[in-house]
């Protein structure tokens, strides 16, 4: 199953960084992006405000999951 929606677990695993750290990076990159309180930040906005490519974000991601169910 391929998922849109960025979670806070998700940035610990791909920064090494604290819950904390991650809740308030999504915190952040929502202001930036002029999005609601209530939406949701995809791992695709995620990855085009830090430049980093989709594709290996999602095979990190996928890596995690299928280790962890």
């Amino acid at each position: 199953m391929v998922r849109i929606v960025i979670y806070p677990k998700d940035i610990v695993r791909l920064t090494n960084k604290s819950e904390s750290y991650a809740r308030k990076e999504i915190q952040r990159i929502k202001i930036a992006l002029k999005k609601h309180s209530y939406q949701h930040l995809t791992i695709k906005e995620y990855c085009e405000y830090y430049a980093f490519d989709l594709n290996e974000v999602n095979a990190v991601l996928d890596k995690f999951e299928r280790n962890n169910p």
